[in-house]
This record gives C-alpha cells, structure tokens and sequence, in this order.
C-alpha cells in the first residue's frame, strides 16, 4: 500500500516536471521571435541620424581633456535637436558658441525628443557615475515637462506612446523612479503576454495621481476665441495643461514634481561639485502667440486656457533656480540659423552669470 502515495507523488513531479519543461521551451521560442515584443522602458533617441556618443545619446563621442572646461546639457528635443545635421548636433553649436568666451569649453549632450526631467535626471545620474562636469545645463520646457513628468507612458513622437521611468511625488519626497532607462518592464514573455503594455500600467498610475478635472460641457462665456484641439485635454496629459484656469489638482501636482525633479539634478551638480543652470526654451506656434484666454475643446470638454495661468506655473515650477529664459525668434527663420543664435546668446549669459568658471580652483581635473 506504500508504494501508491510515492507513485502518485513521481507522477505529479514528472507533469510539473514537464510542464516546466514545456514553459521553458515556449519563452525561448518566443524570446527568438521576439514575440510579443519586448518592452522597454524609457528610450535614447528619435532619430538614425547620428552620430552618437558612448551613452546613446545624439551628440559627439566625448574625448574631454583633464584641461576642459566640461559643460553637460541635458533635456529633451532641444538637446537631441533632430533639425540640426550631423555635422553641427547642438553639442558643436554651444561648443562653438562658448569658445570665444571659454576656450577649453567641451560639450556633451543628454537628451531626446519627449524627455522630461524623469529621464534627464536619470542620463546625468548614469553619466555622471563615470565621467564628470563643471557645469549642468538643462534645457527646460515647462508647459511640455509638467504632463511628460506626471505619467507612466510618454509620447516619444506623435503617436507613439511609450512606457517610461515615472516618479512620484508624496508630500516633498521624491519616490522613484519606477525604472531605469533601457530597463526591460517585464522579465519574461509570457510576463509581456499576460499584460496590455501602455493600458494596465499607465492605468494603475494614473490612479494613484490626483483626480483630473473632465472641464465643462459648454464653451465658457465672454471668451471669443475658441479652438478644437487634439490634445487629451480633460487627462491634463497635454501642454496646455498649464494653462488651464482655474488650476486642476493633477497640474497642480506636475508642477510640484517638475520642481522636485529640478531641485534632484541640482543636489546632482553640486554632490559632483558642477555648477548649475536651468535654460527656459521659448514657446513656438499658437503658444507663442496667444495673449488672451482661449477656449479650448477636446472631445466635448470645454476648458479656459490663460497665457497667465501659464506663466505662473513656470514661476511656481522654477521657483528659486532663476531659469535663464532664451529669446524667441520673431518672424520665418531657418532653424538652424535661430538654434545657432540661441546658442550664442546662451553661451553669453552663461560668461555673465559667472558659470564658465569651476566651482573648484580652476585647474586639470581627472
């Protein structure tokens, strides 16, 4: 009678013996197809036209002396700068521009189209274990920063939604982030299979994130000038969302995670004894343009969009750092042509600010 339960016993380890075996064989299977496709989170960049340095990033590969004077930029598609050709990637145009004014200056870039602060934050935070800088220069857009900071999934080009690092904000403690760039969000295929990636997890957060205001079913009144967009206005997951008045608490909360973010890659500089700088890139289009309220609509929600709302949370999202604010180009310029004078009169305020010099006697560091 013994030998029945040690029977019944070999035949279950054998199934899940077998089983696994069978599991096994389908994730390498699928891992050699590809199927379902990987999914990573975060991305480096938006365009194959090169050239590229050793982190992924568009921009020359560094070769910085123990002389130079190391200026790291990093932000979003006005550091990736998919406009300018191969041979004058920002990192040569700020390069050039800073040489009459720092002759050892060398520049190196860390950004890519859609990138908010998250993803700045974490390229300076891989860079800098390794190599180093006397100055940190981040290419802000606030209106665009807010909505990319606040959610899980981001927009890498226009419909194309990707997952992303996130962090969260409770109380003033930055949490996060969520992952690392390049990071796998699933271990395994059949992880990958049984989830709905940009659904299940962009969900579950944006549940954790303070209510979004759905705006109202009328146009407001005493407000002539009414635009149809197609920006998911009632998520506040757009530019316009800092905009918006009277302030919705989930734009309240961006802005707060905006500042959060921008004071982590301040504490960054100065544990890596670099100086520190916040560049405001100038609004372009109809942003650039309106300076009354608008009525905005999407979808049947109604919503007032005040260029003041706007710049108040600029201030409130900068508070403290006094951002260096770029002209905006008046008028049909080419633009690589305004990306060169940007450029050179960013190059000027940062010799006038005093940030061309190390914070550390100015000699060779290795």
């Amino acid at each position: 009678m013994a030998s029945r339960p040690n029977h019944l016993f070999m035949n279950i380890v054998l199934a899940v013996g077998s089983s696994g075996l069978l599991l096994a064989i389908a994730e390498l299977g699928m891992r050699y197809l590809d199927r379902p496709r990987t999914v990573i989170s975060g991305w480096r960049t938006t365009t194959e036209a090169g050239p590229f340095n050793q982190a992924g990033w568009r921009g020359r590969p560094w070769r910085h002396r123990p002389s130079d004077f190391v200026v790291v930029v990093a932000g979003g598609g006005a550091v990736e700068c998919p406009h300018c050709p191969p041979d004058e990637t920002l990192d040569l145009i700020l390069e050039r521009a800073l040489r009459p004014h720092k002759a050892n200056a060398a520049v190196i870039t860390l950004g890519s189209q859609g990138h908010g602060q998250d993803q700045a934050l974490l390229a300076l935070q891989q860079y800098l274990t390794r190599e180093r800088a006397d100055l940190i220069v981040v290419l802000a857009s606030i209106a665009d920063d807010v909505p990319r900071n606040t959610f899980r999934s981001g927009e890498k080009a226009p419909g194309a939604a990707m997952l992303k690092p996130t962090y969260a904000l409770r109380g003033d403690q930055l949490l996060g982030p969520t992952d690392r760039i390049g990071q796998l969000v699933y271990r395994s295929k059949f992880s990958t299979l049984l989830h709905t990636p940009f659904t299940d997890l962009d969900r579950d957060w944006n549940a954790m994130l303070p209510p979004a205001d759905p705006g109202a079913a009328t146009p407001p009144a005493g407000i002539a000038t009414r635009i149809r967009v197609e920006d998911r206005l009632e998520e506040q997951r757009t530019p316009w969302s800092t905009w918006m008045t009277p302030r919705p608490a989930r734009v309240r909360h961006g802005i707060a995670l905006t500042r959060a973010l921008l004071g982590a890659m301040q504490r960054l500089a100065t544990l890596h004894g670099a100086r520190f700088a916040i560049v405001l890139t100038p609004p372009a289009g109809l942003e650039a343009q309106a300076n009354a309220p608008l009525a905005l609509e999407h979808m049947g929600h109604w919503f007032v969009a005040d260029p003041a709302a706007r710049d108040a949370a600029i201030a409130e999202a900068t508070a403290g750092f006094d951002p260096i604010v770029l002209a905006r180009e008046e008028g049909e310029t080419p633009p690589l042509d305004a990306e060169r004078r940007r450029m050179a009169g960013l190059a000027g305020v940062l010799k006038q600010r005093d940030l061309l010099t190390r914070i550390a006697p100015d000699r060779p560091r290795h």
